[in-house]
């Protein structure tokens, strides 16, 4: 019975270790995807491609002005490190929170995502970024 029991468990463990390393995968192919439509100019892109509520209505002009002066006070997106991954498995749906350090061209940020699984892959839930790049003139 202890056999079944430890077995269960190690089971359990390795699909969640599974759930992890896939997570970070999409997440991480999500995230370059976001910074190349960033560096090119694609905030509508961004937007159409995000989840419904995030990227539309009023909530959509604030995006793309988010993302203009990000653009244009960081200039285009270079390196991002991996800080940490959170994932989080509600009613709602699959959330996975990812922080990395990202280069910039004109200065380095920390960049914070949200993804929501939906079809298969990753649609951004919610994005926020710190630097002082961004309040310094």
């Amino acid at each position: 019975m202890l056999a079944i029991v430890a077995f269960g468990f190690l089971f359990l463990m390795a699909q969640c270790g599974w759930a992890l390393l896939e997570g970070h995968k999409l997440a991480d192919a999500a995230t370059r995807r976001f910074h190349q439509q960033l560096s090119a100019g694609q905030y509508e892109t961004i937007c159409e491609e995000a989840d419904e509520g995030f990227g539309s209505g009023e909530n959509h002009d604030n995006l793309v002005k988010l993302l203009n002066a990000v653009h244009r006070k960081l200039g285009d997106a270079g390196e991002h490190k991996f800080v940490r991954m959170n994932v989080n498995a509600t009613t709602s749906g699959t959330f996975t929170s990812v922080v990395y350090e990202t280069k910039f061209t004109k200065g380095d940020a920390t960049e914070t995502f949200t993804w929501i699984k939906k079809g298969g892959g990753l649609k951004l839930h919610s994005y926020s970024i710190n630097s002082m790049a961004l309040v310094v003139d």
